[in-house]
Parts: structure tokens; C-alpha cells; sequence
């Protein structure tokens, strides 16, 4: 298999801060509350004793530490429930502290690695970096700029998450700055009065309160002059406006940006801000001593001295501090685990469950081009409202929600049969061969788009450097990036410059001044708490901020300049004043659904929503199993082997208690003893050796009734560094496929059902009555609306994402004059009733019809293609009446297209020629008598003696002449505008779906007739 992507010598180590010497009671039984009071007790005073364990768990959660405190300290009158609450909680914290190396305040941290011979060494020098934590720095700025004596100082924005809807300017709401989760979606709204328009129209750029209110007043001189400033002070307290007090997410230091942003404001002249502005500088300088300080006893006290006087200014924030650790570690890795790393994500796109995105994109894309058309370029907001697309299914606030159901497909069924013979043969490791990545494989692997960028962490076993340096490891998956997120960015502030320009290199995967442009999406998260691990300085010289103010508007893209189009493959992200393709990057890994403001997601996905998907492992149909094993590829375990244990099922196992009935489990399914609780993305690694990691699992199992366990790293896979620790490697493609644009053109008009001269009705039914109502009744149809419609033409339609969807034929028509609608309108009905009669499908209903210029031209072009679209409608009439009779329909439309190449040209030869450029050679053996037929009717010479032949033939001659005359009518208007060969492939396709169907595997073969009719006539002619 062909390497995709390569690493950068850009790596981060993830590991634990454990000092080494934790004493944790492994031993206790929390079942026996005799000993917990003993025992327990006493070891909750001794290690809350220790200054590091007070200062990481109250760091962590502030609730336990007064806990604790309380109970240590006698002040409080715990009972025996809350003693073991307290033992339980403590211990927990210490596993992790011990076990896991997701960085996490002072528990975990990050460190560059070099690339070049093994080696390793950590010391407990740490360094931690304190920040104002999210919820503090948005509660403070929220205040200060509701201040009126300062507000009118202020810069403002419009916030680019307010639409209006309804005659009301709405916006989604942001949770409460100390809530813990997002909660549904809330929406306030204003009634979206002139003023206001204007005010969020002149506020699309920073501007200052002052001169936005002067503006008002004079572009609405009727209005008392203090009108203004209400509707100003209104729109800052309802957050449609946001002030320059509000740090966006890539200011790396809020806290000195708010600072600046007051000092601009003049803050230092409002008496009432003045005492705020001067305790916020002594807070900085606490913060900025703590981060250059060596000794952490110091560095405690500087955190308290800092949180004491952050909480006296505002107390949202449940900890005032956000802490970052950056390892005392000097670590170096041979390229050889990089590669090897790559290669996993090679291995792991390969065995993508979605090579082509995921459902709600692909249905996305289809509706875009049903609706649009593709190379239609369609701005962000107008595509996302509800008068356009909205959002895809599964976004917060789309209309519909991603449907859970699957089916069982061909890979399922080929990774069950390998865990099956795994089973069988006794083993609990399933090694991926060749021939197994086959058929694992969904689609085809040629036809991927893969992501331009990735990111891979992987957990490095060996028992040594040396052995390291000898190829003699194991890589193990613990996690993959969701594109075009990032596991890496949020440590940026935690690098030298150095460090950080080399990571942001990886952002960067276009060239400079090409046609496309990376750009570095930044938003607040719908949780302002969650917002410490979003803020990532710019890693990317250009920003897109989405609900919030810019920090710099030369380097920052509105949302309003950007819109979205789409070719038969892909979406894309189009910068309008520029024309380039936009590769969205969001340097950090907040959850998409719940926690990223809709409209952030949008622009991040579609861009790539079509690529191949890189992430994890995934079982399928197999993750019900309540036991898969290890699944390795090379020397990476893809996926470790895992097991899904029910509290029934425990119940069910022999044994008096717990221990007993887990023992037997154990033992029926050969569970090691090092295993991992997974729970999403929280992981929680246990010992079942010890007694205080079994509670742990039975405290779980008590509240979930449900665990996912997966095996960890064996005994000595650690022994290389000395502690857990996982690997973060940022990746791109080595040869990134062209994506080029297809050309682009606005949006083209919406004709609604009475309102113009052109009518789409929708007949939906059996597709197998739609040859009759093709052939018989419509023409029926037309013949009796004469002169009311001047022109017909059908169009077959059938959903391939969704095939259960009833298929239905769209009959369009255009009017004479615009008082024919009634009139064509009853005859409609009386058609559809009288289909009815005859036991035809008669559902029928008016739809909007939507010109595509970006498919089809504009102005002159549009008008003759119409002209095309009857003919070929006439000439899939007269084939459907001849098919009718016995002659192959497959061959007259194989011949009727070779027929359409020609004459869509300026020579026939170039137009075969084209028909042999875009559609496929295919491959396997043609139907002979099929082949010859076509051939026959498509000679220019022969053709017409064989068609007169045929029954009916004398009809499809005709039909094919006067398409011959429309089809050369639009080429020559086309070919003004641009190639007209561009939508040859469109027309062949049409006139399938008109003369034969909607069969994708039958129109290939279709296509490869008409192919072998067009080369016969390229060879007669001397033109091969």
C-alpha cells in the first residue's frame, strides 16, 4: 500500500506528572466500613498532608478539596457514606495522577520530542503556565462592558452568528459562564428594526460605540438622540454586538488583552473602573511571576495569592486559575516509530467505514446540487438559513437528526468472519494481512479524497531505548484527530518560538500564493468554561473569527466573504473577493456537536466534508460483541482488544460477591488485569489485582450498568520512559491530489409555482409506470395544453443515498404568459385524476424549479438549453414507443448519445472524441448483438436505413434530427461563456435517465455501447 502521509519531526509526548512516590490504598476494602473508618481515614489525612496532592486536586475540582479539607481538618461531621465518597473520590484522582496522560492541570503535561536515536529522561522540574480561566475572563468582560460609564469607549462587532429570521434578528445563546454543559439550544431575539439592521450592518467591522451611535443619529435624524444609544445599550446586553473587551479565542493572553483593550478605552479616566483596571495589573503580574517561577512552593503561593483576588473581582468561575503543564522531560525518538506511525493512519484511512464523508454530507452535497447545481457559488449565511439548505443532518438546530440505524455491509461481515476464525484458532490477536485490508475496504481506495492533514497519538511499548533504537517496539492507537481539528494546537503557548513555528508548518498545506488558502477558524465554544481549551494563538497568517471580536481585521475574513460550491465530488469553501479555495483548520479538539456554535462546525466540515474520513478504528456491526481482539496491523495495534461487560452478566457469574462473580468473568473471558474503562473520551485505567481498582469498576458498573474495557499496556511496555505516556503526531499527505475549482457563477432564479412562466409539477409513483407515462401519457399531456405551454421536458429522479425515498418524474413546462398557470393548473388536475382512473401513479404536486447556471450557462444559454432538454424529451418518447415493440431500448439510447456527442460539437469527430473522454472505458464483455445495434444506428451512413427499420424508427429519426439542430443552438451560445464540453457528461446522463432510467450500474454499461459506437465512427473516419 502506497504511503498517504508523512510525518514532520514534529512530535509531542503526553505524559503523566506522577512524582513516584504516591501512596495509594490498594489494599483498603471500601466494601467494609470498619476499615474505611480505620484505614481510610487515616490515609486520607496522610496524603491530604502532602502540598502537591492538595494543590493538583484543588486545582482540579474545588468540591473535593473542601471536602477533604473538611474531614481532615475535624470540621465537619462526616458520616461513614461520606468518608468512602471522600477515600473513593481522593484515589481516583491519584490513578489518574498515576496512569493516565491526557494533560489535565497539573496531573499531565506536554513536551516536544526530538526525532533522532532513543532516548529518554524526566525529571520533576515542571513547568506550569497559569492563565485566567474561561468562565472568569468572560464573566469579568461581560461585566465591565455592561459598565455605562465605560461602554460607549468601547470597540464593538456584530456578532456573525445573528440572523434574521422572520422580521426578528436572532442569535444562539452561549450557556452561563460556571455552567458545566451546554444545555439545548436557546435563542434570543430582537424585532429586527431598521435601526437595528443598521446598526449590525455598520458594525460588521469593529467600530467604536461612539461613532456607531453617531452614525445611527444621522442615518436616522427623526429619532431623539438618545434612542440610539439604547438600541446600542440593548444590543451589547443581548450580545448581538460584542465589545473589544471580550478576548477572541487567539489571544493567547486574555488577561493582557483585556487590560489593553480597557487602556484603549481609557478606562484609566472612569473613576468606577480605575480600581478594577489597577487590581487586573497586579493580577497579571501575580499570574507572570507564577509562570517564570522555578520553585514550586513559591509557584503555590503566587496561584493562591492570584485566585484569592480573581475570585474578590468576580466568583462565576469555580477556579479562577486555567494551569498548563509543560514536562520536565528531554525525549528523543528514531524516525522509524514516525513512520511507522504514518503508516497506521495510512492503514486506518484505508479502513475507513466512510471513504466518501459522512451520510449527512453526501445527502448535503446531493441537495446542493438538486437545488443549485454545481460550480454555483451560494454565500455561507443565505445557504445555512432555513430559506436555503440549513445544516446538515445531525448539526444543532438542523431540521432533522442523524439517523442511528446501519446495515449490515460487506466489511462487517469480512471483519466478524476474522474475529470469528480468531475465536476459533484460540487467539486473541487478529494480525491484518494484505488480502485482509482488501476486504476490509470500503469502495474504491483510488477514488479517495484523503484530508490534507491529520493527527495520530499512539502509545510507544518497548522495554527499553536500546530496544527502541533495535526496531524492537509496538505502537499502540489511543487516538486520531477528527479533521480538520487538533490534539496539538492547544499546547502552543506552551512551546518556544521555535517549537511553535514548527507546528504550525503543519497546518500549512497549500503553498503560499496558490489558489487555495489555510485559514485558522476561531470561535468561542457554546460553554465559555470549555474556552481554555480552545484559545490557541494564530498558528495561520489568516483567521476566521465566527462570534467574536477580531483581535486583528487585516489578517481576519468575514464570514460574509465566504460562500460555498460544488462539483460532482466535492464541496468547497470559496473566499469570494479572492476566488480561493479555503482549507478550514481549527487548532484544537472541542466536540463538534454539543460544544462548536453551529455555524463554526458548517465552516470547518464542508470543505472536506467529502473526503475520506481518518479516525480510529471502527468495529461496525461488531461493537455489540461483547468481546473483540487485538487487531494489529505491522507493529501497530490498531485497535486493542476490547470487551463490553454488562452488570447482568456479572450477575450471572458464579460467586458470593463482586470480586468473586468478577474473578469468574475474568477467567470465562480471559480479561488481563491492566485494562481500561473507556467512556467516550474519558479513559480510566484500573488493576483488578488490587481491591480499591475493583471498587472503582463496581462504582461504575453501579452507576452505568455498563462498561467498556479494553486492554492496556502490558507489565514493562512503559519501561522505556518509566510512566504511561502517548505520542502526538501531527501528518499531511506526501502528494496532495489537485482540487481544483470548478468554474463558478452566482446563484441563477427561483421560479415558484405561479408566480412565471415556468411550472415544475412532480409526479412521484412505481418506476416501473414511468416508461408509460413517458411514452403515452404525457405526451397525452402536452398535446392538450397547446398554446398554454410552449415547450416541455422530463426528468427521471431517484434518490441513490437514500433508495427507500419513492422515486418520481418532474414535468416541466414553460408558459406562454403568466396568466396560463390557472388554467394549466386544472388541467394538471384533471390529468392526475385521470391517471387514477387508469390505476397510474397520480400523486401529484407543484415544486419550486431552480435555474442551475453554474450546470447548464446563463441568459441565452439557459433559454436554448431549454430547447435541448424538449428535444431529447421527444426523443426518449419516441425511443420509449419504439423500445415498446421489442427493439433493445439500451442500444437506441447507446446510439442516441454517440448521436448527442456529435452533434454537441463543431465537428462529429470531436464530439465522439469528448464521449470517449468522459465516460468510462469500463471493463469485462459487451453484449455483441447490443454493441452491433448501436453501432449500426449510430452511423451517420447506415443509421438512418437501420433506424427506418425499426418500428417507429421513422419517429426517432425525426426526434433526433430536431435535437441535432437544439443541441448545435446551445453549443454556440455555451461556447461564448465557457467550454461547452464541460457538460457533455450531463447531457449523455439526462437523456439515460429520460430514455431508460435511473440505474447507475445499467448507464455505465450503456455508456460503454455508446462508447463503442463512437470509436467505430472515430476509426471509419481516420480520427483514432
Amino acid at each position: 500500500m502506497a504511503a498517504r502521509y508523512q510525518h514532520h519531526g514534529v512530535v509531542l509526548l503526553r505524559s503523566t506528572t506522577d512524582p513516584g512516590d504516591l501512596d495509594l490504598p490498594s489494599d483498603l476494602d471500601l466494601a467494609d466500613p470498619g476499615a474505611v473508618e480505620a484505614e481510610g481515614g487515616a490515609w486520607l489525612a496522610k496524603t491530604w498532608s502532602r502540598e502537591d496532592v492538595r494543590d493538583a486536586v484543588t486545582a482540579a475540582s474545588r468540591d473535593l478539596a473542601a471536602r477533604v479539607q473538611d474531614i481532615v481538618s475535624g470540621s465537619g461531621h462526616p458520616t461513614a457514606r461520606d468518608l468512602r465518597r471522600a477515600v473513593l473520590s481522593l484515589a481516583s484522582y491519584l490513578l489518574r495522577w498515576q496512569r493516565r496522560v491526557t494533560p489535565f492541570g497539573l496531573f499531565a503535561g506536554v513536551v516536544p520530542v526530538a526525532v533522532g536515536p532513543a532516548s529518554a529522561s524526566v525529571g520533576h522540574a515542571h513547568r506550569v503556565l497559569a492563565r485566567p480561566d474561561a468562565a472568569w475572563i468572560a464573566s469579568l468582560a461581560r461585566e465591565l462592558s455592561r459598565t455605562s460609564a465605560l461602554w460607549e469607549r468601547l470597540t464593538v462587532v456584530a456578532d456573525s452568528t445573528a440572523i434574521v429570521r422572520d422580521g426578528r434578528l436572532t442569535l444562539t445563546l452561549r450557556a452561563a459562564p460556571g455552567a458545566r454543559t451546554p444545555g439545548p439550544a436557546r435563542e434570543a431575539s430582537i424585532r429586527a428594526t431598521e435601526p437595528v439592521r443598521s446598526a449590525m450592518e455598520m458594525a460588521s467591522s469593529p467600530i467604536s460605540v461612539a461613532a456607531l451611535a453617531d452614525a445611527l443619529t444621522n442615518r436616522f435624524p427623526g429619532a431623539a438622540a438618545d434612542r440610539g444609544r439604547t438600541l446600542l445599550g440593548d444590543l451589547i446586553d443581548g450580545d448581538f454586538l460584542i465589545t473589544g473587551l471580550h478576548p477572541p479565542m487567539t489571544a493567547d493572553d486574555p488577561l493582557e488583552y483585556l487590560c489593553a483593550g480597557l487602556r484603549a478605552a481609557g478606562a484609566d479616566q472612569v473613576p468606577e473602573i480605575t480600581t478594577v483596571l489597577c487590581e487586573l495589573a497586579d493580577i497579571a503580574c501575580l499570574i507572570a511571576a507564577h509562570n517564570d517561577c522555578s520553585r514550586p512552593s513559591e509557584a503555590v503561593a503566587l496561584r493562591v495569592a492570584a485566585g484569592g483576588r480573581m475570585a474578590a473581582l468576580t466568583a462565576d468561575a469555580d477556579y479562577p486559575l486555567a494551569l498548563d503543564t509543560r514536562l520536565d522531560a528531554c525525549v528523543t525518538i528514531p524516525g522509524s516509530v514516525l513512520e511507522e506511525a504514518a503508516a497506521a493512519a495510512d492503514v486506518l484511512l484505508r479502513l475507513t467505514t466512510r471513504p466518501f464523508g459522512v451520510m449527512s454530507w453526501l445527502e448535503y452535497q446531493a441537495r446542493f446540487k438538486e437545488r443549485y447545481g454545481p460550480g454555483v457559488l451560494v454565500p455561507v449565511r443565505d445557504l445555512v438559513a432555513d430559506s436555503g439548505l440549513g445544516y446538515p443532518d445531525g448539526y444543532l438546530g438542523a431540521p432533522t437528526a442523524r439517523p442511528v440505524w446501519r446495515t449490515l455491509t460487506e466489511r462487517d461481515a469480512a471483519l466478524l468472519a476474522l474475529i470469528q476464525r480468531a475465536a476459533l484458532d484460540g487467539t486473541d490477536e487478529i494480525r491484518l494481512t494484505g488480502d485482509d485490508v482488501r476486504a476490509l475496504t470500503v469502495g474504491d481506495p483510488d477514488a479517495v479524497v484523503p484530508p490534507p492533514r491529520g493527527e495520530i497519538a499512539v502509545a510507544l511499548q518497548a522495554r527499553s531505548t536500546a530496544a527502541i533504537n533495535a526496531g524492537q517496539f509496538t505502537l499502540r492507537v489511543t487516538g486520531v484527530a477528527r479533521v480538520p481539528g487538533s490534539m496539538a494546537g492547544r499546547f502552543s503557548h506552551l512551546l518556544t518560538a521555535a517549537e511553535r513555528a514548527a507546528l504550525a508548518a503543519t497546518f500549512r498545506t497549500t503553498r503560499p500564493g496558490a489558489e487555495t488558502l489555510d485559514v485558522q477558524v476561531s470561535f468561542p465554544p457554546r460553554v465559555p468554561r470549555t474556552a481554555h481549551m480552545t484559545r490557541v494563538a494564530p498558528l495561520l497568517d489568516t483567521v476566521v473569527p465566527i462570534g467574536e471580536h477580531p483581535a486583528d481585521t487585516k489578517t481576519a475574513i468575514a464570514v460574509d466573504d465566504l460562500a460555498v460550491t460544488a462539483d460532482g465530488a466535492q464541496l468547497y469553501l470559496v473566499h469570494v473577493p479572492t476566488g480561493q479555495r479555503v482549507v478550514p483548520h481549527i487548532p484544537h479538539a472541542l466536540e463538534m456537536t454539543a460544544y462548536t456554535p453551529p455555524l463554526a462546525r458548517f465552516l470547518a466540515e464542508v470543505a472536506n466534508a467529502r473526503c475520506a474520513e481518518l479516525r480510529p478504528f471502527d468495529l461496525g456491526a461488531a461493537r455489540v460483541l461483547p468481546y473483540v481482539p487485538r487487531i494489529r496491523y505491522r507493529r501497530t495495534i490498531l485497535f486493542p482488544a476490547r470487551w463490553n461487560l454488562e452488570e447482568t452478566a456479572l450477575a450471572a457469574c458464579p460467586g458470593v460477591n463482586f470480586d468473586a462473580r468478577l474473578a469468574a468473568w475474568r477467567h470465562q473471558w480471559r480479561v488481563p488485569a491492566r485494562i481500561v474503562i473507556c467512556d467516550g473520551e474519558q479513559r480510566l485505567p484500573l488493576d483488578l489485582e488490587h481491591p480499591l481498582d475493583r471498587q472503582l469498576l463496581h462504582t461504575y458498573l453501579s452507576r452505568t450498568s455498563r462498561a467498556e474495557l479494553r486492554e492496556d499496556s502490558p507489565t514493562g511496555a512503559n519501561d522505556w520512559l518509566g510512566r504511561p505516556a502517548e505520542l502526538l503526531i501531527p501528518l499531511t499527505l506526501a502528494s496532495p491530489p489537485p482540487r481544483p475549482l470548478p468554474a463558478t457563477t452566482p446563484p441563477g432564479g427561483v421560479h415558484r409555482p405561479g408566480t412565471g412562466l415556468m411550472v415544475c409539477a412532480r409526479i412521484i409513483g412505481n418506476p416501473a409506470r414511468f416508461d408509460d407515462l413517458i411514452a403515452v401519457h404525457l405526451p397525452r399531456l402536452a398535446g392538450s395544453l397547446h398554446p398554454v405551454a410552449k415547450r416541455w421536458w422530463v426528468r427521471r429522479y431517484r434518490d441513490m443515498i437514500h433508495p427507500e425515498i419513492p422515486q418520481h418524474i418532474s414535468v416541466h413546462l414553460r408558459l406562454t404568459d403568466s396568466d396560463g398557470f390557472a388554467p394549466l393548473a386544472a388541467d394538471l388536475a384533471r390529468f392526475a385524476a385521470d391517471l387514477e382512473a387508469r390505476g397510474m401513479p397520480a400523486t401529484l404536486s407543484f415544486v419550486p424549479y431552480y435555474d442551475q447556471p453554474g450546470r447548464y450557462g446563463t441568459g441565452r444559454a439557459l433559454a436554448t438549453a431549454e430547447g435541448v432538454w424538449a428535444a431529447d424529451t421527444a426523443a426518449a418518447v419516441a425511443q420509449l414507443a419504439t423500445a415498446a415493440s421489442g427493439v433493445p431500448g439500451q442500444a437506441l439510447a447507446a446510439a442516441s448519445m454517440a448521436r448527442i456527442a456529435a452533434a454537441f460539437a463543431p465537428d462529429p469527430a470531436t464530439g465522439h472524441r469528448a464521449l470517449t473522454r468522459c465516460l468510462d472505458q469500463g471493463s469485462g464483455p459487451l453484449d455483441r448483438n447490443l454493441r452491433d445495434l448501436a453501432r449500426d444506428l449510430a452511423d451517420p451512413v447506415s443509421g438512418p436505413h437501420a433506424l427506418a427499420t425499426l418500428p417507429g424508427g421513422d419517429a426517432v429519426a425525426q426526434t433526433w434530427t430536431s435535437r441535432d439542430t437544439a443541441l448545435a443552438a446551445y453549443h454556440e451560445q455555451l461556447s461564448t461563456q465557457r467550454d461547452p464540453g464541460t457538460v457533455l457528461r450531463t447531457l449523455l446522463h439526462e437523456h439515460h435517465t429520460r430514455a431508460v432510467g435511473v440505474d447507475p450500474a445499467f448507464e455505465k454499461q450503456t455508456g460503454r455501447l455508446a462508447r463503442a459506437a463512437a470509436l467505430r465512427q472515430l476509426g471509419k473516419g481516420g480520427h483514432l
